[in-house]
């Protein structure tokens, strides 16, 4: 069984008021994403923020705030967002108008990080499809999230073309096993180019539930010489990777996706999350992928550290 490839998902889109110890600046993601990659993680996925308010903004400024010091200081993959923010479905948005988000704007930070070789990503986050991102808050009775990102075929072609064109590969989100149909179309149409890499994205509240079956049943449709990984929200996280890694696929975690390293205890850093799932890994006799042996099993080329 190859080495497993470890991705920590240091921020994601959740609020920052939810977590303290989310980093939220791009000082602090650098900063968390180092202590990660120190950690084992041979993958940083990262959401840009707003240094001032701490807020989700799909900006490249931001994204190249830091990227910079792990570029510097690492040899760690870099995956860039390309989702978190998309349009609202609640009332709000229906009669009020409120801007959203489109798929041209948040995949055109892209062509801007590769302006600069120290920013240009290794990979970004390819959405397949029109996932319902919510959470419903039990206390409240009400929905915490309320949007969709919003992806046509021709959205999820011109999004292939541009990542084809600057040489980042797309990690393909599918949040349900049509997604993954989606993607194999869109390899035989020739807009996504072999090999491909899937993550499969379960427990998120109007897609596939985290459950043990479902995340075989995704894995059966995902042909066998394609390397895949999965995530999952909140403590079904654990389960989820960990049967990821007795199938021989990889791992996500992070703070984008889960905040616990068991019931009622929280990671005060995504360094924590990450040493859990390596230390699980070693116990089922999984080896952990260097950046370097990440790159060689996801076809990408290497990188020297940044002088």
């Amino acid at each position: 069984m190859e080495k497993l490839i470890v991705t920590c998902a240091i921020t994601g889109g959740a609020s920052p008021k939810g977590n303290p110890y989310l980093p939220k600046t791009p000082k602090e993601q650098a900063q968390s994403a180092l202590e990660a990659w120190r950690a084992g993680a041979s993958v940083i996925h990262i959401h840009a923020r707003n240094p001032e308010t701490g807020n989700v903004a799909h900006d490249s400024r931001f994204f190249g705030d830091a990227i910079l010091p792990i570029r510097e200081q690492s040899d760690v993959i870099i995956n860039v967002s390309t989702g978190g923010i998309g349009r609202r479905v609640d009332s709000e948005w229906l009669y009020k108008k409120i801007p959203h988000t489109s798929c041209a704007e948040r995949v055109g930070v892209i062509p801007e990080l590769c302006r600069n070789p120290r920013t240009k990503p290794d990979l970004a986050s390819f959405n397949a499809g029109s996932p319902v991102i919510d959470i419903y808050n039990r206390k409240s009775n009400d929905f915490v999230l309320k949007f969709v990102l919003i992806h046509s075929f021709p959205d999820m072609v011109e999004m292939a073309r541009i990542m084809n064109e600057y040489g980042v590969k797309p990690e393909l989100e599918c949040y349900d096993v049509g997604m993954i149909n989606s993607c194999l179309f869109l390899k035989e149409i020739g807009a996504l180019k072999d090999p491909l890499y899937f993550q499969c994205v379960l427990g998120i509240l109007g897609s596939i539930p985290a459950t043990v079956d479902n995340l075989v049943h995704m894995v059966r449709q995902i042909p066998n010489e394609y390397p895949w990984s999965a995530c999952a929200v909140g403590l079904l996280e654990w389960p989820m990777v960990t049967t990821a890694i007795i199938m021989g696929g990889h791992a996500r975690v992070g703070m984008e996706d889960n905040i616990y390293l068991a019931p009622g205890i929280s990671a005060k850093s995504n360094a924590e999350l990450v040493e859990k799932i390596v230390r699980i890994a070693k116990e089922l006799g999984r080896e952990i992928a260097t950046p370097d042996e990440a790159r060689g099993i996801l076809h990408l080329p290497k990188r020297e550290l940044s002088k």
